[in-house]
C-alpha cells in the first residue's frame, strides 16, 4: 500500500486521525532530516493528535538533497512511517502527519524566504548540524572566510548560509508587519540560541545594520537540548516497513524509544500567533529557565561518549554501535573511565540522577534493534570533538581532575584520521571541514602538540598542555605498537596507576 493521504484509512498501523487540511503552516523547520522527523515532528504530531494544536510544519532544506526528497514528499503528502524500538526488539509504529509541506531552497529561494517572512509563521526551528553554523570556534565568531558567508556578505539578495536566509526573511518580515517570532536552534553546541542570535546580529551588522534593532525587539532565540538516537535511514528500514506492515514508504525513520527535548521558556509570538510553543509541554517537552546544565550533560556524556566509542571501536573492527557498546572492554572504558572523568565538568542537572543517566546511556548505546552505524558517529569529528570532548578536557585539567581516558579517546581519533585501519584498509572518512586536523593526525606521533592545537585544544596553561601532549603521545604509541584492543585492555587494567 503506497503511503499517502488517500490510503491512510486502509493502513493497519496508527495513522493521523486529525484533519491535516485544516492545519496552519505556523512552524517552519530548517533541516528536514531523519532526526527532525523522529523528534520535533513526532512531538508536534502527538500534540495535534491530542487536539491541542492546529498547526503543522513547513520544512526547508538549505543545501541540495542527496536523494529526490521533494518528489518523495510530494508523492507521500509528506507522510512517513516512524518505527520506535527499545532494546528488546519491541516496536511502536505510527505514521506521522505533522509535516505539511517542503521546499529545497537551492531550487526555490524565494519560497523559502517568503515562508519564514509570513505573518502566520510563529516559530522557526533548526537542525542543520554544528557545521551548518559556519563558526570559527577559536575566534568565537562567524567564520567570515567560509565561501557561503563570503558570498552572502557580497550578495545578500541571493543567500546561501543560514545567516543570509534568516536575515533576508526577517528583513522582509519587518517590512510587511509579520510581527514577532521565536527561532529555536536544536543543534548540538552550548548555548545554541544565544550563539545563533549573536552570529545573526554580527552578520546583519555588516549587511542590514538597520535590521538589528528590530531583531532585538521582536525575535527571541530560545536555547534547547534535544535527544533521540536516530540512525541514518537505509534500504533495510524501507524493506522492514513494507514486509512487516504492508506500507510502501520511501523515507521511513527508525529510532530508539528514548526521547527528550529541553526548551528554554523564552518566546516571542506575533499578535495572531498560529502556534504557541508553550503547548509543547503537553507533549512531554520540558520548558525550563536555563537549558545549559541539560546541554552540557547531553553533549559531554552522550555525544562525547559516542565519539569516544566511535573511533576506538572502528579500529577494533566494529561497524555496529550496539556490538561495540556490548563489548565488555568498551563498556568498562566508557562507563567507568571516560564518563567518570567527564562527570565533574557537568553542573548539577535539575531532576537528573547522573549515575542513573550514565547507566542508561550504556544501555541505549547497546540497543541492537535500531542498527546504528559506527561510521555515522565518526562523521564530522572536527565539528563535534571541540564541544563534545575538548571543552570537558580543558575543564577537567583546569579543575585538577583526571583526563587520561579522554586523552586515549583523542588518540583513537588521531589514529582513525590517519586514514587506514589496523589491517591497512582505507577508512571512509567523512569530515570535509576537517582537512587540517587530518593532516596533523598523520604526524601526531612525532608532533603531538601540533595535532592537539589543530584539533582545537586551548584554554589550558603551557605546562599542562605539555603534560597532556605527553599522555596523548603515549596512548597513540600504544595503539600503534600493540593495536587498539590491547592498548585499551592495558589502560583499563592499569587505570589505577595514573599516567599523569
Amino acid at each position: 500500500m503506497n503511503l499517502n493521504q488517500k490510503n491512510l484509512p486502509t493502513i493497519k498501523v496508527a495513522t493521523p486521525r486529525y484533519n491535516r487540511n485544516g492545519l496552519k503552516n505556523a512552524i517552519v523547520h530548517i533541516g528536514l532530516g531523519n532526526f527532525h522527523r523522529a523528534h520535533q515532528a513526532f512531538f508536534l504530531d502527538t500534540l495535534i493528535s491530542k487536539g491541542l494544536s492546529s498547526s503543522g510544519i513547513f520544512a526547508i532544506n538549505l543545501i541540495a538533497d542527496p536523494f529526490p526528497l521533494a518528489k518523495i514528499a510530494a508523492e507521500q503528502d509528506c507522510l512517513y512511517t516512524l518505527i520506535t524500538k527499545g532494546g528488546q526488539d519491541e516496536a511502536d509504529v505510527r505514521v506521522i502527519g505533522s509535516i505539511l509541506g517542503y521546499v529545497n531552497a537551492t531550487a526555490d529561494k524565494e519560497a523559502a524566504i517568503a515562508r519564514i517572512a509570513k505573518g502566520e509563521t510563529s516559530m522557526v526551528s533548526l537542525t542543520i548540524t554544528e557545521k551548518g553554523y559556519f563558526r570559527d570556534t577559536a575566534a568565537g565568531d562567524v567564520d567570515w572566510n567560509h565561501p557561503a558567508v563570503k558570498h552572502d556578505l557580497q550578495h545578500p539578495e541571493d543567500p546561501q548560509s543560514i545567516y543570509g536566509f534568516l536575515a533576508a526573511a526577517l528583513l522582509r518580515r519587518s517590512a510587511n508587519g509579520g510581527g514577532r517570532l521565536s527561532i529555536v536552534s536544536c543543534d548540538n553546541f552550548p548555548s545554541n540560541g544565544k550563539v545563533l542570535k549573536e552570529s545573526l546580529l554580527s552578520f546583519c551588522a555588516q549587511v542590514y545594520p538597520a535590521l538589528s534593532p528590530w531583531i532585538e525587539d521582536n525575535v527571541s532565540f530560545p536555547s534547547s537540548m534535544v535527544d533521540r538516537i536516530t540512525p541514518n535511514a537505509n534500504a533495510a528500514v524501507i524493506a522492514e516497513v513494507e514486509q512487516n506492515y504492508g506500507i510502501a514508504d520511501k523515507w521511513p525513520v527508525c529510532c530508539e524509544d528514548f526521547i527528550q527535548w529541553v526548551l528554554e521558556d523564552d518566546f516571542r509570538l506575533p499578535a495572531a500567533a498560529g502556534f504557541d510553543p508553550k503547548l509543547l509541554a503537553a507533549a512531554g517537552v520540558q520548558l525550563v529557565r536555563d537549558v545549559e546544565p541539560y546541554e552540557l550533560m547531553k553533549m559531554r556524556l552522550l555525544n562525547g561518549g559516542h565519539s569516544a566509542l566511535a573511533y576506538l571501536s572502528y579500529l577494533m573492527g566494529y561497524t555496529d554501535v550496539a556490538d561495540a557498546a556490548s563489548d565488555t572492554l568498551m563498556g568498562q572504558f566508557l562507563r567507568r573511565h571516560y564518563m567518570e572523568e567527564v562527570t565533574p565538568t557537568v553542573p548539577p542537572v535539575p531532576g537528573i540522577d547522573l549515575a542513573e543517566y550514565k547507566d542508561t546511556l550504556i544501555k541505549r548505546f547497546a540497543n541492537r534493534a535500531i542498527g546504528d552505524a559506527v561510521l555515522r558517529l565518526a562523521e564530522d569529528g572536527s565539528q563535534k570533538i571541540p564541544n563534545f570532548m575538548l571543552k570537558p578536557l580543558a575543564a577537567a585539567i583546569q579543575g585538577g581532575g583526571a583526563y587520561k581516558a579522554i586523552a586515549l579517546a583523542l588518540a583513537g581519533w588521531a589514529r582513525f584520521l590517519e586514514g587506514t585501519d589496523e589491517a591497512g584498509k582505507p577508512i571512509p572518512l567523512k569530515d570535509p571541514e576537517g582537512q587540517a586536523v587530518a593532516r596533523a593526525a598523520k604526524i601526531a606521533r612525532e608532533e603531538p602538540e601540533a595535532f592537539l592545537k589543530a584539533a582545537g585544544v586551548h584554554g589550558i596553561g603551557e605546562g599542562e598542555f605539555g603534560k597532556l601532549a605527553g599522555v596523548f603521545k603515549q596512548h597513540l604509541e600504544n595503539i600503534h605498537r600493540q593495536g587498539t584492543r590491547k592498548a585499551l585492555e592495558e589502560f583499563v587494567c592499569q587505570a589505577a596507576s595514573p599516567l599523569i
